[in-house]
């Protein structure tokens, strides 16, 4: 699957896949450490995030699973890598390989919620804040460094610790890049191959979130970090 992605034309959908993270880097320098979002006008509270004249309407579904303009919220087992580290593989450079941790919970992917139920040992990784604590921060790096695209990639369970998974993650050769691995160390962008997005980012994440009355606190830029641009005002354009 994801060297089949790896290899196919970067279509719309690709391209918005690969910067799922940056939903949450093109707002990070906006938004206070641990700031909750103010769902009252779907914008995070003191953000400058440019966001649609009229709120979204959430569409009809189940506490379980939510389609916000082609993204699917879903509350179930998931593999999250967004402080992933991660080594290209030795027998296919386009793959890399990534220790990420599986939780249970809301997540959002481009793919459908039957398309990553957990199946025997194996799941797919998606993107969530569901971890993030006052110790996560988002580490830009540079865009000539390499980093791994996991959103909606093939992962395995560990055997031997069922909280861990090993995701086969598409490899990006520029960026820039965000992560909320690295403890801020700027030097670990060239050392670390990290799974990360690239901006600008997607803003289905947030308005999914509000339909299922769920809060989202993103962590803050870490410091010195270079601006990024901030999303687009219409969901899911790139």
């Amino acid at each position: 699957m994801a060297r089949d992605l790896a290899r196919r034309p970067r279509s719309r959908r690709v391209a918005l896949r690969a910067s799922g993270l940056g939903v949450v880097a093109a707002m990070m320098r906006h938004v206070g450490l641990g700031a909750p979002f103010d769902y009252g006008d779907a914008r995070p509270r003191g953000a400058l995030l440019a966001a649609p004249s009229t709120p979204i309407a959430c569409p009809a579904a189940s506490a379980s699973a939510v389609s916000v303009d082609g993204a699917w919220l879903c509350r179930q087992p998931y593999a999250l890598c967004t402080t992933a580290p991660c080594e290209r593989s030795t027998s296919d450079p386009t793959i890399a390989s990534c220790r990420c941790v599986v939780l249970d919970g809301y997540s959002i992917g481009y793919t459908t919620c039957r398309e990553r139920e957990l199946a025997g040992t194996t799941l797919v990784s998606t993107f969530s804040t569901q971890n993030v604590t006052s110790a996560f921060g988002v580490l830009i790096c540079p865009e000539d460094v390499p980093w791994a695209n996991c959103l909606d990639m093939p992962c395995e369970l560990d055997p031997l610790d069922p909280a861990l998974a090993t995701c086969q993650c598409q490899m990006v050769e520029t960026g820039p890049s965000f992560t909320f691995g690295g403890g801020c160390g700027t030097s670990t962008c060239g050392s670390v191959i990290w799974s990360a997005a690239a901006p600008p980012g997607v803003t289905q994440y947030a308005a999914a979130m509000r339909c299922v009355n769920q809060p989202v606190t993103f962590p803050a830029t870490c410091p010195g970090a270079t601006p990024v641009a901030s999303p687009s005002a219409t969901p899911g354009s790139n």
